[in-house]
Parts: structure tokens; C-alpha cells; sequence
């Protein structure tokens, strides 16, 4: 999934992809090395879920966007997420198109 993404993200010229983590915790690490302009996360990885991974960076670098895009979107996932900060959640069953509408959104938010 993360190789497709990537592919993608390369068509949108002001795009690029700083980094890409296996788990949480690399996730965490490269968040706070890189500081990128907007981290997009799943829920379920390696080494600590989405929610554990965008508090730990949020408590770090609070202005941070976080989107996240997971098969697993539920009331209740959504909840959780924007209560850590979170800002938009994406079900991966809403295609690709969901995902860069709502980094779209939150890109042009930051400006």
C-alpha cells in the first residue's frame, strides 16, 4: 500500500514524500527527525497502533497535520483519533481520492 501511495503522491508535483515507517515507532522517530508538513498514518501497525503514534508526535510538534487512512474506520476509531489530534480519518474503502482530498484540505489549511 505505502509503494502505491507513494506513486501517487509523486504525480502531484507539489508533493513530495519525505519518509516512510514499517511501525509506530519508526513512524514516531522519523516524525521528529524529518518534521514534515503533514503525516499520514494507518491504525493498525507494528510496534503501537495510529492513535499511540499520532499522540506521541503530537505532544512533540502539536501543529503538525496527522491524516489517517485505515481499513479499520469506525465511529468510535474517529473518536479516538480526533480526541489525540488527529485530524482527518480516511476510510481506505473510500479510495485514494478520499485520502488526497483530505491532505488537500489540510495542506491548504496550514497556509
Amino acid at each position: 500500500m505505502r509503494s502505491a501511495l507513494k506513486a501517487i503522491f509523486a504525480l502531484r508535483a507539489h508533493w513530495q514524500v519525505c519518509g516512510e515507517a514499517t511501525d509506530g515507532a519508526e513512524a514516531v522517530a522519523m516524525a521528529a527527525r524529518l518534521q514534515p508538513d503533514l503525516i499520514i498514518l494507518d491504525f493498525k501497525m507494528p510496534l503501537g497502533d495510529g492513535i499511540r503514534a499520532a499522540s506521541e508526535i503530537l505532544m512533540a510538534m502539536p501543529s503538525i497535520p496527522i491524516v489517517m487512512y485505515t481499513l479499520y474506520k469506525t465511529e468510535e476509531l474517529e473518536s479516538a483519533a480526533k480526541l489525540v489530534g488527529i485530524r482527518a480519518v480516511v476510510g481506505k474503502e473510500y479510495g485514494v481520492r478520499s485520502l488526497l482530498s483530505a491532505v488537500d484540505a489540510e495542506l491548504a489549511a496550514k497556509k
